[in-house]
Parts: C-alpha cells; sequence; structure tokens
C-alpha cells in the first residue's frame, strides 16, 4: 500500500456515514451491509465506533441506524471557520501583488455576482470602479462568466431569461448563443474573459470557485487597463489565477475528478 493509499477502516467508515446520510430514516444492518457491499460483521463493527463516538445511533424500536445530530454541530463550526474571504484573502493580495493589477473576489447571488473582497498591488496605476458590496449582473462579467460556464445549461437559459439583458459597454453580449459559445470555451480551458464588456477600456480574467458539493459559488479575477493585457502578461497571470482558485476551492472541500 502506498503512503498516499487511504487507511482502509477510515475509508470504510467514511463510506457509512455518506450512506448513512442519504437514508434519514435509517438503514437495518442487512441492509446498510448490502448497500455498502461490506460484511455485515464489519458494518455493525464501524457502526458500534459511530454510536460510542455519538455520531450514529439505533432506533429501539425500528431497529434501524442513522446519523445524529453531531455532524451538523461540526458542519456549522467548519461553516463558520472556513469563511469565504477568511479562506481567499492572504492568497488573493499574493496573487494581485503578483500581477501587479486588480484582484476581485466575488460569490454568486441569483442573477449577479456580490464583490466581497479587493485587493490592489501597492503601487496601483489606477483605480478600477468596483467596490466591495457592489453587484454586477452574471451574463456580461468575467467572474459571472466562469461561474455560468460550470452550471448545467437549463440553469444558464433559466438566468438569461429572468436577467435584464442590456448592453452595459458597446461590447456587451446580447445574444444567447454567442454567451453559450463563450461558455463553452471558458469551462474547457478552465476561465472566462470580459474584454470591456462590463467597463470600457478594462480587460478581465477570471476562474471560478467550488465548495464541497463541486457546485460554482464564488470566482475570482484579475483586472487590468486593455493596454496592460498584452498576451505575454495574460500567460504569465494564467496559470497563477487558476492555481490560486483551485487551491481556494480544495480549502473549501472541493475535490477535482480525475481526468478521464
Amino acid at each position: 500500500m502506498s503512503s498516499n493509499a487511504p487507511v482502509q477502516s477510515v475509508d470504510r467508515i467514511l463510506d457509512i456515514i455518506e450512506l448513512l446520510s442519504l437514508y434519514p430514516s435509517g438503514l437495518l444492518l442487512r441492509d446498510l451491509a448490502q448497500v455498502s457491499k461490506l460484511h455485515t460483521s464489519t458494518v455493525h463493527r464501524l457502526l458500534s465506533c459511530l454510536i460510542a463516538r455519538g455520531y450514529a445511533r439505533k432506533d429501539p424500536r425500528s431497529g434501524k441506524y442513522c446519523l445524529t445530530l453531531r455532524f451538523f454541530e461540526i458542519g456549522c463550526a467548519a461553516s463558520g471557520a472556513l469563511d469565504l474571504v477568511a479562506v481567499a484573502r492572504e492568497q488573493l493580495d499574493e496573487l494581485s501583488d503578483f500581477s501587479k493589477e486588480v484582484v476581485h473576489l466575488v460569490k454568486r447571488d441569483g442573477l449577479s455576482v456580490v464583490y466581497l473582497y479587493k485587493a490592489e498591488p501597492s503601487q496601483s496605476l489606477v483605480r478600477m470602479s468596483s467596490r466591495v458590496g457592489g453587484r454586477n449582473p452574471l451574463y456580461c462579467t468575467a467572474v459571472g462568466r466562469s461561474i455560468l460556464a460550470n452550471l448545467p445549461e437549463d440553469e444558464v437559459n433559466e438566468i438569461w431569461e429572468l436577467s435584464d439583458i442590456t448592453p452595459v459597454t458597446s461590447k456587451t453580449i446580447t445574444n444567447l448563443e454567442a454567451l453559450k459559445s463563450q461558455l463553452a470555451i471558458a469551462k474547457k480551458k478552465g476561465y472566462a474573459i470580459d474584454n470591456e464588456e462590463n467597463e470600457e477600456g478594462v480587460y478581465c480574467l477570471a476562474a471560478p470557485i467550488f465548495n464541497w458539493k463541486g457546485e460554482p459559488i464564488a470566482a475570482i479575477s484579475v483586472s487590468a487597463p486593455l493596454n496592460r493585457m498584452a498576451d505575454e502578461n495574460k500567460a504569465r497571470i494564467l496559470p497563477v489565477l487558476i492555481k490560486t482558485a483551485q487551491n481556494i476551492s480544495y480549502q473549501l472541500g472541493y475535490i477535482q475528478p480525475e481526468m478521464p
């Protein structure tokens, strides 16, 4: 067994926990053994451990095993500790210093993104109009598109139908099929762009942030005046931008699926 392989008993007990989470009313020992494809004696031993630590219980009337609210307590504590800004702040400051440009962190809120954090390099030559607490549509921003690119198509269609599609600048895409074409490229490449579509003279690169369920809940971006986003500068910034977004996602519990 390699040093990276999971400890078998830990791996199995996590399987039991995840299976029980799918059956709120509980499962009989034999049914849990069948679903988990483990021997009944093994499942009983693992359940005994969970019960002893207060994570599971056996209903005395039905004989079914189910999870306790101990997981809810831990989840609430973890969600408080893993505040998105707290997790991302230092990395965003480093990205801003590396790129020498403005970096944003946004979170999706319905049809829009809300700006949670803005990092600026120590010697910023240009001030962006964005502000923490500000809001922009999903469809015309790089951060919004990086999120849209990882949503199901029917959800993208619904967002489009409910949004007030207006040209923010002369370059704003206001056609659904044209937007979907851009989203397909963004999903394939792992980042989205905004070429003066939300603010005249500003070019943005953005990458999505995923939560533990694999949902694109937020995004980060590097924004700069168009004349400072030459191809060589974009090539320098992009790998660091994408890696930063991946690191933040990982800290939120996201495990990137293996490539086929």
